[in-house]
């Protein structure tokens, strides 16, 4: 996570933004580009909704490299390789390429898991799973009918065979969907402003390696030429991901008696099941994989990154072995000690100790901005930024009081929402610099995130019933985090610098990235209800987990309101200890260039976010580790094609087979995540 140099600007404290520079020339971004990815976007979600709720395929968003987009840039430069050949003039650029990457992704985003999909089905889910035994009816005078479609169009929602392009249910959503899509603007805006404010301190000045960018940017070299589809590494890795994915999907699908190789997490590789007795059995489930995609984007981290990612999940599984050897999660040991070594709130603190350090080794940097802003001082230069730092710091203002207003509309306290969208921004902020510097295949952010973390610690008894009512209903989208927008909003900054070749326009950036987040809205909600409305809700056509959150925000609240609780003492040490320890990392790293564990790693072994992949991770930092000890440097970089292989050979047949499962109807095969 951490510069190796102490403030990101040099000994001398000096910064990079203080001296004016000269006006770039930027390259301009085409109209052909934003014109392709309009017409993309609505097709990708659609495909995303489809596969994803119906046709059981693969997760198309959910992924640091998102499949939807990824397998369409790669269609696009087959596309653009050929017209290389028979029309140059009409062939896109790189640049071009990773608008329409960068575009397309933010807007697949927008319709992924903890976005769109979880929204509408909390919408609805009040009014259709409330029973005289839930007594759900208790909390209905607190929902804001306003934020809610018209009760007379969710028994069609659920029942199917219907149409959500009807007059009727048009009308009936419009309220809602005007609503909900001017939180989301304001709240993508907001991280927007954020991620502008930082950008210079992660790009240029701590030069963070953003891992997941490389794939794009070296597919899409000299438009697509590059020499990676010459290299024989690259076709073996690619080669074994299809091979070992088409005979799992055959398996799977077709053919159940056809032998296959293991990728995904199963039964049979739950390293857990072989322990019964305690205290072995608290390591609870702990599954080997063997993901292509995973060891191959894993050998993208620096070594100290990926070591320290596999080795403190299992260091957690260490503690809770630990914990029950000790009997401090015996019977007679009371409930606080029942949950050491309390790894949720760990983890949280981790989280939050991250933005905080990110946040103090970039001051100098974020004063600069301030006086910028503030003052107008015009030794610091802002030219190069997606908007100016005044625009950032007042929309940052703006956006974060209409925020906080809208979570007292919807029922929260003022300071209980100014709380919750603070904690939600500065998780945000640690969950992006995670994805900067470690960019796994897929991340989860700390368990309960912003809502859940703060009524485990603070206890119900410190919310009101409307409060927790409102909890409810923003869970959406503080559930799931692996379709962070931050996270895109930051990389495609990174993709659009200079280098070996002219930067683009970041201003132009800004309004394509503005018109990839209405576009992709609108053709979420037209796809997900009109995927739900003619199939159902309710029906076995549609995916449960999925729908699950039309119920699951609202068993949670009404087991809130049965069983009060009251402040948890314990929990809250655990995350002052999760704070503790990743500073503590934090300033050894920053002082010490031979420290080997890195902060991110800790933050992330006490989340979910290791619990598939840990094997495959470690996999991938042994194969890099044996090449560099053995080889050295241009081994490695040898070998780079090989495991890029691994990744893009896993995307395009995943891809590929998705594609044949929604046309044919056939039930799919998920590659991943599980």
């Amino acid at each position: 996570m951490i510069s190796r140099v102490r403030d990101g600007s040099g000994a001398d404290g000096a910064h990079q933004d203080i001296a004016p520079v000269e006006s770039a020339q930027w390259a301009t971004i085409s109209l052909r580009a934003i014109v392709v990815s309009v017409i993309l976007i609505p097709i990708l979600v659609f495909w995303v909704e489809y596969t994803e709720s119906v046709a059981n395929g693969p997760d198309l968003a959910a992924m640091s490299l998102p499949m939807a987009s990824t397998f369409a840039l790669l269609v696009l430069v087959a596309v653009n390789l050929l017209l290389r050949k028979f029309a140059p003039r009409a062939a896109f650029s790189q640049l071009e390429l990773l608008v329409i990457y960068s575009m397309n992704t933010l807007g697949v985003y927008i319709g992924g898991i903890g976005l769109m999909q979880f929204l509408h089905p909390a919408l609805v889910g009040w009014s259709y799973f409330a029973t005289p035994q839930n007594r759900w009816d208790q909390w209905f005078h607190f929902i804001r009918k306003w934020a809610v479609p018209d009760p007379s169009v969710i028994p069609e929602y659920y029942s199917g065979r219907s149409s959500f392009f009807t007059i009727p249910h048009l009308m009936g959503w419009a309220g809602a969907i005007c609503v909900w899509s001017a939180f989301l603007f304001v709240l993508l805006f907001c991280l927007y402003c954020i991620a502008t404010l930082m950008r210079r301190q992660w790009v240029d000045n701590e030069r963070l390696t953003f891992p997941i960018v490389q794939v794009p940017m070296e597919i899409t070299k000299d438009g697509g030429a590059t020499a990676l589809w010459t290299n024989r590494l690259f076709w073996a890795g690619a080669g074994i991901a299809i091979i070992l994915e088409t005979i799992a999907t055959i398996h799977f699908t077709v053919a159940p008696n056809m032998p296959y190789f293991p990728i995904k997490p199963e039964k049979s590789l739950d390293l857990g099941q072989n322990f019964t007795t305690p205290p072995w059995n608290a390591m609870g489930y702990t599954t080997m994989a063997f993901y292509p995609l995973v060891i191959g984007l894993t050998y993208l981290l620096s070594l100290d990154v990926s070591f320290s990612c596999w080795f403190f999940y299992l260091l957690s599984k260490f503690e809770a072995v630990a914990c029950t050897a000790l009997g401090f999660r015996d019977a007679s040991a009371g409930p606080a000690l029942a949950q050491m070594p309390y790894t949720a709130q760990q983890g949280f603190g981790a989280f939050v100790g991250l933005a905080l350090f990110s946040l103090w080794l970039g001051r100098k940097h974020l004063r600069g901005a301030c006086r910028r802003a503030l003052l107008n001082d015009r030794t610091v230069d802002d030219s190069d930024e997606p908007i100016s730092y005044r625009t950032a710091l007042v929309g940052l203002a703006v956006t974060a009081v209409l925020l906080i207003v809208f979570g007292a509309a919807m029922g929260l306290g003022v300071l209980t929402s100014a709380i919750f969208f603070a904690l939600f921004f500065v998780l945000a902020l640690a969950f992006t610099r995670i994805r900067a510097e470690a960019g796994l295949p897929w991340g989860q952010g700390p368990s309960g995130l912003s809502h859940g973390t703060m009524i485990s610690l603070m206890g119900t008894e410190s919310f009101s019933r409307q409060e927790l009512t409102g909890f409810a209903f923003l869970q959406w989208f503080d559930a799931d985090w692996r379709c962070q927008p931050q996270t895109i909003q930051l990389e495609s900054m990174k993709m659009m610098g200079g280098g070996q070749r002219k930067a683009i326009n970041p201003r132009a950036l800004t309004a394509a990235l503005g018109v990839a987040v209405v576009v992709g809205t609108i053709a979420a909600w037209g796809s997900c209800l009109g995927i739900y409305y003619h199939y159902g809700a309710a029906s076995a056509a549609v995916n449960d987990w999925r729908t699950s959150l039309g119920h699951y925000p609202f068993d949670t609240l009404q087991n809130q309101l049965n069983t009060p609780k009251p402040m948890d003492a314990p929990k809250i040490s655990g995350a002052l200890t999760g704070l503790i320890v990743v500073t503590l990392l934090s300033v050894m790293r920053t002082q010490f260039v031979w420290w080997p564990l890195h902060p991110i790693g800790y933050a992330i072994g006490n989340t979910d976010t290791m619990t598939w992949i840990w094997f495959a991770v470690m996999l991938g930092w042994l194969a890099k580790s044996l090449i560099l000890r053995f080889g050295g440097a241009g081994s490695y970089r040898n070998a780079l094609p090989f495991f890029l292989g691994l990744v893009l050979g896993d995307y395009a047949i995943s891809g590929l087979w998705s594609l044949y499962f929604v046309i044919t109807g056939q039930p799919g095969y998920r590659t991943f995540p599980i």
